[in-house]
């Protein structure tokens, strides 16, 4: 099988930005041992001695942020032991990462940009094969690229359904050719400043106390 180089070029992408995510994140040495540890488990909080503290080192979102490092340090404790490992470890390894990986994406705790690097890098570190690295690495893209075309369809088809979204398009398109249309504007204002504030007046209008639609993801 021929490897094509911008594959190749695809693969060592992945790594490196990987490499750069892990080293940007964390630049001090610790980490977990063995990846037994059960996806719950959260870093251990620090003592406090402070009431305060503790009662803020007891909220969800520290508990959160303490998982997340505990997840951190397991994928480098993999990326770090792989060499040393036999290809079944590995393998049992890496499917314990992915696993953990799909279950942050459901919950939206990782992005999908942070999950693709992820996925990549357990190819890299568990599939000894180059050719079967490349196979594996580019359909973790395609299926996120599809992932992402899907949601986008889905946003769009959306918002041709959403009466109030249209009536804002319409509303949008004729303040743009008005304000573009004069030669000043009030209040001293800049063209740029007026134009914000006839949309977000139009917004209001149309939504009242409605959120607008986020934008086009």
């Amino acid at each position: 099988m021929k490897i094509k180089p911008i594959h190749i070029g695809l693969a060592i992408a992945a790594v490196l930005t990987l490499t750069l995510w892990i080293s940007a994140r964390h630049r001090k040495d610790a980490f977990v041992e063995s990846l037994g540890t059960p996806a719950e488990a959260t870093a251990p909080a620090p003592v406090a001695s402070d009431p305060g503290q503790a009662a803020l080192e007891a909220t969800p979102e520290a508990q959160a942020y303490r998982s997340r490092l505990a997840f951190e340090q397991q994928a480098r404790a993999f990326l770090r032991d792989a060499p040393k490992l036999d290809a079944n470890a590995r393998l049992e390894r890496a499917r314990a990462i992915s696993r953990e990986i799909d279950r942050r994406e459901q919950a939206r705790e990782l992005s999908a940009g942070d999950a693709v690097v992820l996925r990549i890098g357990l190819i890299q570190a568990a599939v000894e094969d180059d050719s079967e690295r490349v196979r594996q690495s580019q359909a973790i893209v395609d299926r996120y690229r599809q992932q992402s075309a899907e949601r986008q369809a889905a946003f769009q088809e959306q918002q041709r359904r959403d009466a109030q979204f249209q009536k804002y398009k319409a509303r949008e398109a004729q303040i743009v050719s008005e304000v573009l249309a004069m030669t000043s504007y009030p209040g001293g204002m800049s063209r740029d400043d007026y134009l914000r504030v006839r949309l977000q007046e139009a917004r209001q209008s149309i939504y009242g106390n409605q959120s607008p639609p986020p934008p086009t993801p």
